[in-house]
């Protein structure tokens, strides 16, 4: 018998397992696909999911947290990308350098007539960045709990007024050039998991990303699961993938039932379970209609769109030296970004690929589509693939006849696969009270929580593993 089972295949699932079983919680780690310790096609590595790594800096919100709770996840170094990304729009490209004056500078050499306003929202948005900074650190829950939670919140709502209504006049700044906006749009599409995320003060958090600093490790995320299974295990919790959960008993001792990854049926107990949210078996624990809770009732999450990859194994030669690792591109700046005008690509660095004395690089590039299965039948995602590739064309004319591997099956498989470990677009609305969109790691019943990126998508990539963590703690605070 277990004291903890976590079921999920995502970073904030096994952000819960390892720490639970840090602080002596007797773990289990359920993971249905758990792909593997790496991403490979036809030798080439990849990353699992598009977005950009942040708060691995020295004294930054991850690494902080997680060294409070006894983890230390990262065995390899993780290195600082200047610029932290790219934008490139049909008439304009952009570098997000890690200094704020040489990224003002930047916006400023693309948007001349803008200076004033560019100068003036980037002070603000180092201003907030550093205050929520400290709030999350300091409050993990992004909501306030407590009495003396709320008395620390009204020292907040100065600066929540504020950005009120300097968002009413960046707006309007933007409505009037319709490139910078693009520019703006598709920052926010490249950080957060929310669809249309500026009504946040939460949305400077996001785009003061490049001067915090975005980081990136030989396998991207695959890096920190790996090293997070390995300290696991090491505190004698236990790891099972490519398994398939069949049933769960509710009650003062929670029972599973799934097959393992050799067919055998197996079933484990434990007095407490962590789910995660992207887990797509959701309603095998909650009857949405009798166990849904106010809050989901006012402040629902939905899912908007998925993330849909391809993976192509390239000559270097085929793109620029001043390519970015990560790289937004805008095919239209009058149309929706989600109406297939964005794609988001992740190159390979030279210092991490194996296939470097070949010239060769590993390029993923990601659209979002919509959560409908006519969208995603294989028909459509092979169509789609072509389509990508084409309308990448105009920004890299060479890409075409330098690809070496472009297996869209597979893509198709690994986008299918992996729908629980990346993070999907949500549509979430903001809390009345706090103007904040974080939402309880508690269910109806006293032992099962959630974990999750969309329990706290105003805070993007840090989201998911302050969630996991809140998840273990809400388990391991019952023993004290």
């Amino acid at each position: 018998m277990y004291d903890l089972i976590v079921i999920g295949d995502d970073l904030s699932s096994h952000i819960a397992a390892a720490v639970a079983s840090r602080q002596n919680i007797h773990t289990v780690l359920l993971a249905e696909n758990g792909i593997g310790e790496s991403c490979l096609i036809g030798g080439f590595p990849f990353n699992l999911d598009p977005t950009p790594l942040t708060g691995f800096g020295e004294n930054q919100i991850c690494l902080s947290l997680l060294a409070e709770a006894g983890i230390f996840p990262i065995e390899e170094k993780s290195n600082l990308l200047n610029p932290a990304y790219q934008i490139i729009l049909p008439e304009h490209r952009l570098d997000f350098f890690n200094d704020k004056e040489l990224l003002i500078q930047e916006i400023i050499r693309e948007f001349p007539q803008l200076a004033g306003e560019i100068r003036t929202f980037y002070d603000a948005v180092v201003k907030n960045s550093d205050i929520l900074s400290k709030w999350v650190q300091n409050y993990p829950s992004i909501q306030p709990k407590s009495v003396k939670d709320y008395f620390e919140f009204f020292k907040l709502i100065p600066h929540l007024i504020k950005y009120k209504f300097d968002n009413i006049k960046f707006k309007w700044t933007c409505s009037g050039n319709f490139s910078f906006r693009k520019v703006m749009e598709a920052q926010q599409a490249l950080l957060s998991f929310k669809i249309k995320d500026q009504d946040s003060i939460f949305s400077h958090f996001q785009l003061s990303a490049p001067l915090r600093g975005v980081y990136y490790f030989a396998q991207g995320k695959q890096t920190i699961l790996n090293s997070l299974l390995k300290d696991l295990e090491s505190t004698n919790g236990s790891y099972f993938n490519n398994c398939e959960i069949s049933s769960i008993r509710k009650d003062k001792l929670i029972e599973v039932n799934f097959t393992d990854k050799n067919g055998a049926a197996s079933k484990i107990s434990a007095a407490n379970l962590i789910v995660s949210t992207k887990w797509q078996k959701m309603n095998m624990l909650f009857d949405r209609k009798k166990q849904i809770n106010l809050d989901d009732l006012i402040r629902p999450v939905k899912v908007s769109h998925y993330p849909f990859t391809i993976h192509l194994g390239i000559r270097q030669k085929s793109v620029s030296e001043k390519m970015a690792r990560h790289v937004a591109v805008i095919t239209d700046v009058n149309k929706d970004l989600y109406d297939d005008n964005l794609i988001i690509l992740e190159l390979s660095s030279p210092d991490d690929e194996k296939n470097t004395h070949l010239a060769k690089s590993s390029l993923s590039a990601t659209v979002f589509l919509h959560d409908d299965q006519m969208i995603w039948s294989s028909e459509n995602l092979t169509a789609n693939s072509r389509s990508i590739i084409e309308r990448l064309e105009y920004f890299l004319p060479f890409l075409k006849e330098n690809i070496e591997i472009f297996d869209i099956k597979e893509s198709i498989n690994i986008s299918r696969k992996q729908r629980d470990i990346v993070n999907p677009k949500y549509q979430l609305r903001n809390s009345f009270i706090t103007g904040f969109a974080a939402k309880s790691n508690k269910t109806k019943f006293g032992n099962i929580y959630l974990t999750g990126a969309s329990l706290l998508a105003d805070t993007g990539f840090e989201g998911e593993i302050i969630s996991g963590i809140n998840a273990a703690n809400c388990v391991t605070g019952k023993r004290k």
